[in-house]
């Protein structure tokens, strides 16, 4: 899915001066709702999530008539329709006649299954896995490059997650796409930097969907967390992290936005964990 965002001017040495940007979200879990800034996010099944995103990108563009907010999409695990996304996107004449290039990338397409014990995952559980988490990103990503080199300017922010530094509560075909995706940003910041080109990485542990609880807050002293671990995987794990609750997706979106704006910041991997090493 594609959100275009345009903001006041366009690039000083160190930026934050946005103007007429195209921004590219992918996503299978999602991630706009409308703030000040530009986005947070929403998690939902993909049809509800369409719905989202098409009424976000009406209300946006109710409140900012002169700016563009196109939605596209694509099933990420169609290697079709993945490396034809970026070129979907231009076929939109109105965004052709304005814009020649994806200048920012947040590739935060994910697909997980708790499959936490090695001898229950089938090899096609992960080529499934690598299919969606890595390759995709590999493929939008290379799509995008061409048109940031030439402008000499862009921004690849990648979405990690705690699970290839060993945690979570996912198995290791998910922990090992969401390695690929740390070595793939480190080594390709280090080849696109001299193109003005940054890349950079979010790594959480959040709330998303792979985490089935909605009370992963707070909880008080007296709570059997060995029996919760039983009861509530999700809030047994959020006992764990020295803030006493999971990451929410607004604060990855504040990380990613943070990268778009910083031209100094490249071939990093900011770990979003509350304190959890």
């Amino acid at each position: 899915m594609f959100v275009q965002v345009e903001a006041s001017a366009r690039r000083l040495p160190d930026l934050w001066r946005l103007k007429a940007v195209t921004w590219c979200f992918t996503a299978i879990q999602a991630w706009y709702r409308y703030s000040t800034q530009f986005l947070t996010t929403v998690q939902d099944d993909t049809d509800r999530l369409q719905h989202k995103v098409e009424a976000l990108s009406k209300d946006l563009q109710s409140a900012h008539p002169n700016q563009l907010f196109p939605c596209m999409s694509a099933d990420l695990s169609s290697r079709d329709q993945t490396r034809s996304l970026v070129e979907q996107v231009f076929k939109n004449s109105t965004v052709a006649s304005k814009h020649s290039a994806i200048s920012i990338l947040v590739a935060n397409a994910g697909l997980g299954k708790r499959i936490r014990d090695v001898k229950d995952i089938e090899e096609e559980n992960w080529d499934e896995m690598m299919e969606v988490n890595a390759r995709s990103q590999f493929v939008l990503t290379r799509s995008c490059l061409p048109g940031m080199r030439v402008q000499s300017w862009g921004r690849v922010i990648l979405v990690g997650s705690i699970a290839s530094k060993g945690g979570g509560i996912n198995g290791c075909h998910y922990a090992a796409t969401k390695g690929a995706l740390s070595s793939m940003g480190q080594n390709l910041a280090t080849v696109l930097a001299g193109e003005g080109v940054t890349v950079n990485a979010a790594t959480m542990i959040g709330a998303t969907d792979m985490i089935p609880t909605p009370k992963s807050t707070t909880w008080t002293s007296d709570t059997n967390l060995e029996a919760l671990k039983v009861s509530d995987p999700g809030l047994a794990i959020a006992a764990s992290i020295p803030v006493h609750r999971l990451g929410q997706p607004y604060e990855v979106a504040n990380v990613a936005v943070m990268m778009a704006k910083t031209g100094y910041l490249t071939g990093q991997e900011i770990v979003l964990s509350g304190g959890l090493k």
